[in-house]
């Protein structure tokens, strides 16, 4: 009995050592590749309304998020200096004109 004491003493270290080591490995493995891919963030909301006063100068008078044509855009809608209500739409993720209208 007491050489099954020295055996399981001699044991139990390494079998804690192998599970604890087992336990760590899956947490490193386990990130999501997009925490160490860099992320692409498209245009800003001011590029949009830069790009847009080049199209058509004069006033902007609303800028925000939309969805146009199933994409998700930047709707820039200008005050025109030729005396006509513009609405741009760019793409957010590519700074694509999606649609222009002018009123």
């Amino acid at each position: 009995m007491n050489l099954k004491l020295k055996l399981l003493a001699a044991a139990l270290p390494l079998a804690f050592a192998a599970s604890s080591f087992a336990a760590e490995e899956p947490k490193a493995a386990s990130q999501p590749a997009a925490a160490t891919a860099p992320a692409t963030t498209g245009i800003t909301k001011e590029q949009a309304i830069e790009m847009a006063l080049k199209a058509h100068p004069g006033e902007v008078t609303k800028a925000y998020e939309d969805t146009k044509k199933g994409k998700k855009t930047w709707e820039v809608k200008i005050k025109g200096n030729d005396g006509k209500k513009w609405e741009m739409y760019y793409d957010i993720k590519t700074g694509e004109l999606v649609a222009e209208k002018a009123d």
